[in-house]
């Protein structure tokens, strides 16, 4: 009986189609067959077959049809789908008839899937010999997108320094560099670059995430460090890799290659593999801006009183200065600081909700969704294809989704987390305080209380700080 009622409903709704289409009502593209006879077609229904079939064969096709007819989830599923099958670039059809725009979308995205950067390097040397004349030229510019310190040190030393390529463009310097960083033989002081900031694909390897403990105790200004290691597949070991760390630390910014311990008069430059802390030449502007670590560079963001003001401190020059950057649209004291793919986002701030996104591509700020409530002094993470802000006085938990500009609430956590950073760790966040530690799942959208992270002792200040690679 379901069979006969599913059929029947099946042929009204193709009866009822068929009539909008003889009517042309809700008809939003001609179709024009080689005959020059037309067919009015419904677009959105175009688009979702389109979704549906995305391949290997057709995935290049699909996103420059999407491009010329606006189509935006086909673009972006058409797009995602050249990510995630990366690896399997030879198998994807008209790869090498990629333009160099194209090429650099994909080469210079965070989403790019890849076990490491060997891949890379061999799907543009790939693309570049389907076309050496047309394409040499070009090969300078595509590559400083790879991001050579994470090629493995055989593809370094046995391939990509041997290449005619990198030898003829004058871009063996990259593999040089790469070769001598902290990530290979560490032979120089740390690199910190665009090319030295692991892919997402790298961070979400998923088993080799270390976990970092500072403490600072009431009775002294030195700060330790601690790495979680794992006793009987569950009890957790903290081994101290570094004590005695003199600093005043209130700020903490996190790198792919270390921390950066802040206090008003200076900072200290912690490499946790290396069990050593370095003093550094430049002073934080004030104790009310933001910082985060973004593409090698250190910024600031917001002021007191509020301020539009950005500022940024290049790692990389001999006598780094304080340098203004774009403004941002809104101002703000001490914003929570975030970078999700290519964008960078500062939610918040005192007494204000905003949402305001950054494009490095067009150097301009946009405003977007406010948040759905106050979080002064909480903390932002990104957590596979959405953005978290949670902790502050306000014990919050919001979910941001950058794609589509939408914000949920989610279950708060239970106590309170003031100017704590919150960190990703095995597909959850952490975040902790010299009291409590909780740990949010959001598959479940559930806390759980981990105290039994915190040190023993009379201390001042904890914080947690889960990495892959420093």
């Amino acid at each position: 009986m379901s069979g006969l009622n599913l059929n029947s409903h099946m042929k009204a709704f193709m009866a009822s189609l068929h009539k909008l289409q003889e009517k042309e009502v809700m008809t939003d593209v001609t179709l024009i067959l080689p005959d020059q006879s037309a067919i009015p077609c419904h677009k959105a229904h175009c688009e979702e077959y389109l979704v549906d079939t995305v391949d290997l064969s057709n995935c290049i096709d699909y996103y420059r049809y999407g491009q010329v007819f606006n189509l935006k989830l086909l673009i972006k599923t058409a797009f995602d789908f050249i990510l995630f099958k990366f690896q399997e670039f030879r198998e994807i059809s008209y790869f090498n008839k990629l333009t160099e725009d194209e090429l650099v979308e994909v080469v210079s995205c965070d989403r790019l899937n890849a076990e490491n950067e060997d891949v890379v390097f061999e799907a543009v040397v790939h693309w570049v010999n389907a076309d050496p004349d047309a394409r040499e030229e070009i090969f300078p510019r595509i590559a400083p997108l790879i991001r050579f310190p994470f090629c493995s040190q055989t593809a370094l030393t046995n391939d990509i320094c041997c290449n005619p390529l990198m030898q003829k463009s004058g871009c063996i310097d990259f593999a040089h560099e790469a070769l001598w960083s902290q990530f290979h033989f560490n032979c120089r002081p740390a690199i910190h670059n665009a090319r030295c900031v692991p892919r997402q694909a790298f961070h979400l390897r998923g088993s080799k995430s270390s976990l970092y403990r500072l403490i600072r105790s009431n009775f002294s200004n030195k700060v330790s460090l601690s790495v979680a290691s794992f006793v009987d597949g569950s009890g957790i070991k903290w081994e101290t890799i570094l004590a005695g760390i003199a600093t005043k630390s209130h700020r903490v910014i996190t790198s792919p290659f270390g921390l950066y311990l802040v206090d008003n008069n200076g900072c200290s430059f912690v490499e946790p593999k290396l069990k050593r802390a370095t003093p550094v030449s430049w002073k934080p502007v004030n104790q009310y801006s933001a910082l985060a670590f973004i593409d090698g560079k250190i910024f600031a963001f917001g002021d007191y009183p509020a301020s539009k003001s950005v500022k940024s401190i290049n790692l990389q020059e001999l006598n780094p200065e304080w340098k203004s950057e774009q403004e941002m649209l809104h101002e703000v004291i001490r914003p929570s600081i975030v970078q999700f793919a290519n964008k960078v986002y500062a939610f918040s701030g005192w007494k204000t909700r905003v949402t305001q996104e950054f494009d490095p591509a067009l150097n301009e700020w946009r405003m977007r969704s406010q948040m759905p409530g106050d979080c002064y002094g909480g903390a932002a993470v990104a957590l596979g294809d959405k953005i978290y802000v949670v902790g502050g006085d306000e014990k919050v938990c919001y979910s941001y989704d950058p794609e589509n500009d939408e914000w949920k609430v989610l279950s708060k956590p239970t106590h309170k987390y003031y100017n704590n950073a919150a960190t990703v760790w095995r597909g959850r966040i952490l975040i902790g305080n010299n009291e409590h530690v909780e740990e949010y799942d959001p598959v479940d959208d559930r806390w759980s209380n981990r105290d039994e992270l915190l040190p023993d002792g009379d201390i001042n200040i904890m914080m947690l700080h889960a990495s892959c690679t420093i």
